[in-house]
């Protein structure tokens, strides 16, 4: 089946039609190509700040349960989760709302991060010099979703794996500042060893 019949399929907002030039109480954050990491989540201290001219309607803000989509490379999918929801979503993104007794917003992030997905995108871009994607390429995407549980299961598999992979690079950040710090501190003191015997 199209995934358009399993789920709600959208362009983000054109941010010009609602912009202020000044400061408004409509103010939202705002999920940018930048804020998007490409392991699959969203950097909130990458968000840009929008100031709209009125309220904006639900459809161009995140719900928890969606999955957003870079419309260019290298077209990361991101899960919203509570902690990310309520946020503007711009045209240089598609939004999925999948009808869960069909198809897993879970399983959904998962199928469209996949290398085969992934390729099937580049093979459609091919011929376009911007390298963008349509939202109507993900509304006409055929897919075959196995059983609610076992999407459950992929789900959970892939779940675990980027937490073991975000931990990994935590340890490896950790390790990086403390190498850096004891090498600096040594270093130091080498200097300071160095001073001491140049006044001898």
């Amino acid at each position: 089946m199209k995934l358009g019949e399993a789920a709600f399929v959208r362009s983000g907002l054109v941010l010009s039609r609602k912009l202020s030039k000044m400061p408004t109480k409509y103010r939202y954050q705002l999920i940018n190509l930048r804020s998007v990491n490409q392991d699959g989540y969203i950097e909130t201290e990458n968000l840009d700040i929008y100031d709209a001219t009125e309220e904006l309607s639900g459809e161009y803000l995140t719900h928890t349960g969606d999955v957003v989509i870079r419309l260019t490379a290298p077209y990361t999918a991101v899960l919203i989760d509570e902690t990310t929801s309520g946020f503007v979503i711009s045209s240089n993104f598609v939004v999925i709302r999948p009808n869960t007794s069909l198809i897993l917003s879970e399983y959904l992030y998962w199928l469209l991060n996949t290398s085969n997905v992934k390729r099937r995108i580049y093979e459609n871009t091919a011929s376009n010099m911007l390298g963008a994607v349509k939202p109507r390429y993900f509304a006409d995407f055929e897919v075959s979703p196995p059983s609610i549980d076992d999407q459950r299961k992929i789900a959970a598999l892939n779940f675990l794996a980027h937490k073991e992979s975000r931990l990994l690079n935590e340890l490896a950040k950790e390790k990086e500042r403390y190498y850096a710090y004891i090498t600096d501190k040594i270093h130091k003191q080498m200097e300071r060893g160095t001073c001491h015997d140049d006044k001898k």
